[in-house]
């Protein structure tokens, strides 16, 4: 097809479904950047630090900005060890001071999650368990909420830009706290923050945000602006680990500032598309075993991957699942960077890209965390809510048991 300036179209116009792009937060980008927050939170009188107990040692950011917030305001601080509970956020936001009129975030998804929902909860002074999706009382969060700013210091989970709180009670749920007042008052995206993490969760989280990219430009509620952004997103993460291994201290600092914003790409994505069946088994799995979210979405993606384009070639409406399978075949170019690939070829060296992704990066099975072949039906019985409805076709049960005995 050719357009009214005689260039080639490479695919079909059609038309745009409405759809609607949720908020974001300022966000401040920038190696060092992070010097400046204190300075940018001089108007407030009361803050909350919520950080790793590794950021708050001395000498660590989170010490630091203490440090300094206390030369103009009150400062009380919580550490958040793991994935946090319902009983976690609930004991810190009755030990804050009910006048707190700020709360900052300071670590992973983990740490930010935490920040996020006591931020919504503390003037309120409400249990989360009124509101916590699926297993909450459902009243409807019409409460007053605190500024909530989130300095991320791993490049995963996107919380930084998302409106929801992932919260756990092992062998019970992993379920979200969601509103839109929720989301971040400002993001503070500083690379160099990254050097603290440890190459082993940079590469795990690192899947998880790579996995949060891919799923929500293949899910079946994936708009113009989420798809920009989630190939922008992919293509900044594509070679990221591999300049963070380098010697080099300049190629170094490219890939962590790469990684850092593939993140937080994601983020933004999936708050606005969804994701799909890799996360819709996710959920389930940290719910009911100690697996890290990034090493079950490292194991996953791969064989999920294979299962949906499997699925979409076999399906009877082509029509449907054609964009489904031009967008996977897209991905697989932009990987192999050959643009003369058929979609066949560029899939196939998409799924080989994945695999060697997770063989190189997270070498674990999921039966280091306690997933047999015997035992996944728990997960199977809980998986169809949530992320799963953003899958572009509904995978049998069969499909799913046997792409986690796969990961194993």
């Amino acid at each position: 097809m050719m357009n009214n300036n005689g260039f080639k179209m490479t695919e079909p116009m059609t038309a745009i479904t409405p759809f609607e792009y949720a908020p974001m937060p300022h966000i401040h980008f920038g190696w060092g950047c992070r010097h400046r927050l204190s300075e940018q939170c001089r108007q407030y009188q009361h803050i909350v630090v919520i950080s790793s107990r590794f950021l708050a040692q001395p000498g660590q950011f989170a010490a630091e900005l203490i440090d300094s917030l206390a030369n103009h305001c009150q400062v009380q601080t919580f550490i958040v060890s793991g994935e946090p509970s319902p009983e976690l956020v609930d004991n810190i936001v009755q030990q804050c001071a009910h006048h707190s009129d700020a709360v900052i975030g300071i670590g992973g998804g983990s740490v930010l999650d935490a920040a996020k929902a006591i931020a919504g909860l503390l003037p309120s002074q409400t249990s989360v368990m009124d509101y916590l999706e699926g297993v909450g009382a459902g009243k409807p969060f019409n409460v007053d909420t605190c500024p909530f700013i989130a300095v991320p210091t791993t490049a995963g989970t996107g919380s930084e830009t998302t409106k929801n709180a992932v919260l756990s009670r092992i062998g019970a749920f992993k379920k979200s706290f969601r509103d839109n007042k929720l989301l971040a008052k400002a993001a503070w995206l500083d690379p160099e923050l990254l050097q603290t993490c440890p190459k082993e969760i940079l590469h795990t989280t690192g899947m998880d945000a790579f996995t949060q990219l891919l799923e929500s430009y293949t899910t079946l509620k994936s708009n113009p602006m989420s798809d920009a952004l989630a190939w922008q997103g992919m293509q900044k993460f594509i070679g990221a680990f591999e300049l963070i291994d380098s010697v080099d201290a300049q190629q170094q600092q490219i890939g962590y500032g790469n990684l850092m914003l593939a993140a937080m790409l994601s983020g933004t994505t999936l708050a606005n598309a969804g994701l799909g069946a890799v996360h819709g088994l996710a959920g389930p799995i940290g719910a009911f075993f100690t697996a890290p979210h990034g090493v079950v979405c490292a194991k996953l993606l791969s064989p999920i991957t294979a299962a949906n384009i499997r699925a979409l070639k076999q399906h009877d409406n082509i029509e449907f699942c054609a964009p489904f399978l031009h967008k996977f075949a897209q991905i697989g170019r932009l990987i192999s960077q050959k643009n003369n690939l058929s979609d066949n070829e560029a899939q196939q060296c998409l799924l080989d890209y994945l695999q060697d992704l997770s063989s190189r990066y997270v070498p674990q099975g999921l039966a280091e965390y306690g997933l047999k072949s015997n035992n996944i039906e728990v997960v199977i019985e809980n998986c169809r809510s949530g992320s799963m409805l953003g899958n572009p076709l509904t995978l049998s049960d069969e499909v799913l048991r046997y792409a986690i005995v796969s990961s194993l």
